[in-house]
C-alpha cells in the first residue's frame, strides 16, 4: 500500500514538473505571440543603419517587380521581432494569381542576394488604405504616392514630392512652379498632413518643406 501511494506522488510530482517545463519554455514563445511592443524602440540612427543595409535589395525588388510590370509602391520596416517587413501596396484589381507571383518575386530576389527569406515577411496591401502599425517604416512611398495624387487632384500643375529620412526627423520635400504664391503653398501644406494622418502616422514625426524652384520655360 505505502509502495502504491509513494508511486502515485511520484507521477504526479513528474506530472507538476513536466508541465512547469513545458509553460516556461513557451512563456516567451506565447509573450511574442500576442505582443508587437518592441523591447525598445530604434533611434533614427539605428534605422539609418538598416536603411542603408538594406537599400540595394529594395531597389532590386522594385526592379524586379517593374519587369513584371506591376503597378506599386514598395516600402520597409523593422518589425519587433527584427525581421524586415517588405510592404508592397498595390492597386485596387490584383487578383490572387498576381499576389502570389509578386511574393514569389521577391522571395526569388532575396535569395538571389544570399539573404534568409525566414528574415523577411512580405506584406501585400492596398494602396489607399494604411498599412497596419506593426513595423517601424523605413521608408514612406505609399504615403507620398497618395500625396502625389491629392496635390494632381488639385491641379497644382508642375511640382514634385520626395522624402527622405535623417538621424532626427522624416523630411518631406514638395516643389512647387516659382509662380505658385504662398496660398497655394499653404494648400500643399495641408494636404501633406492629411495624407500622412490619414496613413495614421504622428506627423509631428514629419518635417514638411513646401519650396518654389520649379522654372516655367516660355
Amino acid at each position: 500500500m505505502f509502495i502504491k501511494k509513494l508511486f502515485t506522488l511520484w507521477f504526479l510530482l513528474l506530472i507538476i514538473v513536466c508541465g512547469a517545463f513545458f509553460f516556461f519554455a513557451n512563456a516567451p514563445i506565447q509573450y511574442a505571440e500576442k505582443t508587437n511592443i518592441p523591447m525598445s524602440q530604434p533611434s533614427n540612427d539605428e534605422l539609418l543603419r538598416y536603411i542603408q543595409q538594406y537599400q540595394f535589395l529594395i531597389s532590386e525588388v522594385s526592379h524586379a517587380l517593374r519587369k513584371e510590370a506591376y503597378s506599386f509602391q514598395l516600402d520597409y520596416g523593422i518589425l519587433p521581432n527584427s525581421k524586415i517587413e517588405l510592404l508592397v501596396s498595390l492597386p485596387d484589381k490584383v487578383d490572387r494569381k498576381a499576389k502570389q507571383h509578386i511574393e514569389e518575386t521577391i522571395l526569388d530576389v532575396i535569395k538571389a542576394n544570399e539573404l534568409n527569406p525566414i528574415s523577411f515577411q512580405i506584406t501585400l496591401k492596398n494602396l489607399y488604405e494604411p498599412a497596419a502599425a506593426i513595423s517601424t517604416r523605413l521608408s514612406y512611398n505609399d504615403v507620398m504616392a497618395n500625396l502625389f495624387e491629392a496635390m494632381f487632384a488639385q491641379n497644382f500643375g508642375a511640382f514634385s514630392v520626395d522624402h527622405s529620412m535623417t538621424s532626427e526627423e522624416i523630411q518631406v520635400r514638395i516643389n512647387l512652379t516659382d509662380e505658385k504664391n504662398d496660398k497655394a503653398k499653404k494648400k500643399a501644406q495641408q494636404l501633406a498632413e492629411d495624407t500622412i494622418k490619414q496613413h495614421q502616422f504622428d506627423v509631428e514625426a514629419f518635417s514638411i518643406d513646401v519650396q518654389n524652384q520649379i522654372k516655367i520655360l516660355d
